[in-house]
């Protein structure tokens, strides 16, 4: 399971890091005074190059690039949820369910003592500004009580299984994330944003109108008696190409289950961010190439594949990159100026059901668990002070068609520790796609071609040597 690293990361690695940026920048300053004094040849016995500026670039390193599988994802606080279920044709089924409590809008709420019941809706309102795949094609969900309680000091990750309850409902449609719907409110039609309606059961109006006074004298009374709802969205007979997956909004309070009693009067039990909830992902791969990569790790690949939701992702190796140390003398040492990556998605890959996803993470394993770990220059990225200083890259450009993502401080970091201990941590790269913020069920195809004549994936680094 993806590690919760960034709350983790050792204090003296980010002390280590930060004092190795102070001597740079005094090593920065000494060789710029000295350029500026011709005059002078103070600091020229620091340099192997008498003098003369010294810089070499390099991307004749033996790459390897293969597919590996990803992690299980932590669900349960993601700044949206997914929900829904596609057939990608390049990877297979992908889907999303979620689980969720409710809670009330009122204490000690009552629907009289001999209330006339009608119906129960479930309003799933859609945070449209997150989907992916064919939004046009049908696809089906069934509801259901959630039989165990989701606790509030519990982790909870993509490939947990839910204990189902009594079935509540089923919906069966496409995915309308534009247009707006009709509900009745109080016994007036009103309009509300896009999302999902759904009719559940008549019994599920029955049991919340039927509880006793004492379940809506508290929140947790309440949750004591409803543990939650989950939507399961029906994978089966989806045909290639064919579904969606789609943010929904479970923070706000405007998703809700209301009952409808009485002709005209209603009940809402809403979900708001006081509520906890989880997603449960499931990615089964089709596509044979990503099934022969993934059993057969450490060999290159001119074809990688990256997918969100727990599915896969690519892992990078340069085995030989400490070989940098041996181009320096026993007294020098080797300053990387920069290193970067560059990632560029297979032509045909992309389409209007299917884009690039907005950035790409670069991280290594993790030296005990093998697990998603941050790097050096990542850690800057996430940094609330660093952050607007940080290089690391990442984005897509939509002009060159490449993501580029610069590891100079991890690299760094690699040779000094080489050159000094004579340790080898050089774990390779995990390139993902980020899980949260945005959450997107997005994935890409690399290509991974490295002829002399084109590199479509290039790896490039910058060095000096200095004497010491």
């Amino acid at each position: 399971m993806t590690q919760y690293w960034q709350s983790k990361t050792k204090l003296w690695l980010r002390a280590k890091s930060v004092g190795f940026i102070y001597i740079l920048i005094l090593l920065s300053g000494v060789a710029i005074t000295s350029c500026k004094n011709t005059d002078s040849d103070l600091g020229l016995n620091l340099r192997p190059d008498k003098g003369e500026l010294y810089s070499a670039e390099t991307d004749t390193f033996t790459v390897n690039a293969f597919t590996v599988r990803e992690d299980s994802l932590k669900t349960d606080s993601l700044s949206t949820n997914l929900l829904g279920a596609m057939v990608d044709p390049e990877f297979g089924l992908s889907s999303a369910g979620v689980a969720t409590q409710l809670t009330l809008t009122q204490i000690d709420l009552s629907f009289g003592a001999t209330p006339k019941i009608d119906s129960a809706r479930l309003y799933i309102r859609w945070d449209k500004d997150y989907f992916y795949g064919n939004l046009s094609s049908n696809q089906s969900m069934k509801i259901y009580y959630l039989k165990d309680s989701i606790s509030s000091g519990m982790k909870y990750y993509s490939n947990i299984k839910p204990l189902l309850g009594e079935e509540i409902g089923e919906w069966a449609g496409s995915f309308n994330l534009k247009d707006s719907i009709t509900v009745k409110e109080n016994g007036r039609t009103v309009k509300k944003a896009p999302g999902l309606l759904i009719k559940l059961n008549k019994k599920v109006s029955e049991d919340f109108a039927k509880a006793s006074a004492s379940v809506y004298g508290s929140v947790s009374a309440f949750k004591t008696f409803v543990r939650g709802i989950v939507i399961v969205p029906q994978s089966l007979g989806i045909p290639s190409g064919q579904g969606a997956i789609a943010g929904v909004d479970f923070f706000t309070g405007n998703s809700q289950l209301v009952v409808h009693y009485n002709d005209t009067m209603q009940h809402s039990f809403v979900i708001n961010n006081s509520c906890e909830n989880y997603n449960m992902y499931n990615t089964n791969h089709s596509n044979p190439d990503i099934l022969n990569q993934i059993a057969n790790p450490g060999k290159h690949f001119n074809t990688t594949y990256i997918q969100t939701m727990g599915g896969c992702k690519t892992k990078v190796e340069i085995p030989y990159i400490l070989n940098l140390c041996n181009l320096a003398m026993p007294n020098e040492r080797i300053v990387i100026n920069e290193a970067a990556f560059v990632f560029t998605p297979q032509n045909g890959s992309i389409s209007t059901s299917y884009g690039t996803p907005i950035r790409l993470f670069l991280l290594q394993p993790d030296k005990t668990t093998n697990l998603n770990s941050p790097i050096l220059d990542f850690l800057d990225y996430i940094d609330p002070k660093m952050g607007a200083f940080s290089i690391y890259g990442g984005g897509y450009n939509s002009l060159t068609n490449e993501y580029t993502i610069r590891f100079t401080r991890h690299l760094q970091y690699l040779l000094d520790q080489y050159k000094l201990n004579g340790t080898n941590l050089n774990r390779g790269f995990f390139v993902t796609i980020p899980s949260d913020k945005p959450i997107t069920p997005t994935r890409l195809i690399l290509n991974n071609t490295r002829l002399p004549n084109y590199k479509a994936l290039k790896f490039r680094v910058t060095y000096s040597k200095i004497k010491f």
